[in-house]
């Protein structure tokens, strides 16, 4: 796991996690409920970090960036979970910053001090379409 609750009670109330995640009215934070908005966030960061990290090789501390990025999601998705329909506008911008912070992260424009997949085998290549000096209707006149 990259975070847990007390990572994130640091960064959101108890009470309101409480709030978020307490269907039967216990007055305690459903650690289901919880677990499963955390795993959630994780799944959707490994997604963009796939290519690039090794994430069996992750240190036991993670950096900053994808503590924040992790709780980010998390907090989004308990709040998602509750007010799917009235989401407020500040978590629906902090969750489209955040998916842009994973974006320039899976395209190596923000590197984290995590260990990298080796490359060996694989070829990286920049060209695209436009690049091509002929294309299929010249190849075909050939």
């Amino acid at each position: 796991m990259y975070i847990n609750r007390d990572i994130l009670i640091k960064y959101i109330d108890e009470q309101e996690l409480i709030r978020l995640t307490d269907d039967q009215n216990l007055g305690a934070v459903n650690q289901q409920v919880l677990d499963e908005a955390i795993n959630n966030a994780e799944n959707e960061i490994d997604g963009y970090l796939i290519q690039l990290y090794d994430k069996s090789a992750f240190p036991a501390e993670l950096p900053g960036i994808l503590i924040q990025i992790t709780v980010d999601l998390t907090i989004y998705n308990l709040y998602k979970r509750r007010y799917r329909l009235e989401m407020p506008e500040s978590l629906v911008k902090l969750h489209e910053d955040t998916l842009q912070k994973l974006q320039r992260i899976a395209k190596g424009e923000i590197v984290l001090s995590l260990p990298k997949k080796s490359e060996a085998g694989f070829i990286k290549i920049n060209k695209t379409s436009q690049d091509r000096l002929y294309d299929i209707d010249k190849l075909e006149m050939l």
